[in-house]
């Protein structure tokens, strides 16, 4: 939700940032900036948290998930919780979807025309192995974009921005370290992919060297990085709506605190 609390910020401050990339949630969260629908994640995330479709374990004997995949990507978006389809693709600003190849975990790029109101590309995005199944999406099966790229600081530099406004999910005080649910991702890709299975093994290098980066560039000119406070780190699924608001209003304050600073890396862009 800090994501979410950011992005409402930059809309209700008209920040037109022309080039939004995300990964996992942050792609989940991000479609709502390029639709110009402020407020829409807080008002899923008040509205359904609570329900046990949202987030709950007996989503895997319908979904094969953590969540009811056909009512989050496809009735949430499509009927309850409207997205506006026609503002997202009309926006000048282009929005990058990061998915991972399931067999070799390379990262995927995909522009926002490939959306569609099925969900499949977000649902791709957060496909997280052992929390949901591979997606089938344009003759591939893909999982958590953050697998194979968790902060696409590097490719948002490759296609051409010089400037860059990296919202993190995390304090700055984070260091990644292999935990227990990527080992035992990478003994299950032992048995796919040699190759992926190595990545799954460097990859808290990679983000610590990408991380690091974020915190040595920011505010440099060239980057502004938002960090949670260090206090309001929450679990992967806390549906705590009172832990979910103090996440929103935080992101929502660290764009007010720097908006100078943002306004000035968008107009570079």
């Amino acid at each position: 939700m800090f994501t979410a609390g950011a992005i409402d910020a930059l809309l209700d401050e008209e920040v037109r940032i022309p080039y939004t990339i995300g990964v996992s949630s942050g792609a989940s969260y991000g479609c709502s900036y390029v639709s110009r629908q402020r407020g829409r994640n807080w008002e899923i995330v008040e509205r359904f948290s609570a329900n046990p479709r949202y987030s709950g374990m007996r989503n895997f004997f319908t979904s094969r998930a953590i969540m009811d995949l056909v009512w989050v990507f496809d009735q949430i978006p499509n009927r309850l919780v409207p997205f506006d389809f026609e503002t997202f693709y009309n926006t000048p600003e282009r929005f990058v979807t990061g998915c991972s190849d399931f067999y070799s975990l390379k990262p995927l790029y995909y522009e926002k025309e490939a959306f569609d109101a099925s969900g499949k590309l977000v649902m791709a995005s957060c496909a997280l192995p052992f929390y949901f199944p591979p997606i089938y999406y344009g003759g591939r099966r893909l999982v958590d974009g953050g697998l194979s790229d968790p902060i696409p600081l590097l490719h948002s530099e490759a296609e051409g921005n010089a400037c860059n406004l990296v919202v993190l999910t995390k304090p700055k005080s984070y260091r990644h370290y292999l935990k227990p649910d990527e080992r035992a991702l990478t003994f299950y890709y032992s048995f796919i992919s040699e190759n992926a299975a190595g990545w799954i093994k460097i990859r808290p290098h990679v983000f610590n060297h990408v991380f690091k980066r974020c915190l040595e560039e920011d505010g440099n000119g060239k980057n502004v990085s938002l960090f949670i406070p260090e206090d309001l780190m929450i679990s992967r699924f806390d549906r705590d709506l009172d832990k979910l608001k103090a996440l929103y209003e935080a992101g929502y304050e660290g764009v007010l605190s720097r908006l100078d600073e943002i306004r000035d890396l968008a107009r570079v862009n």
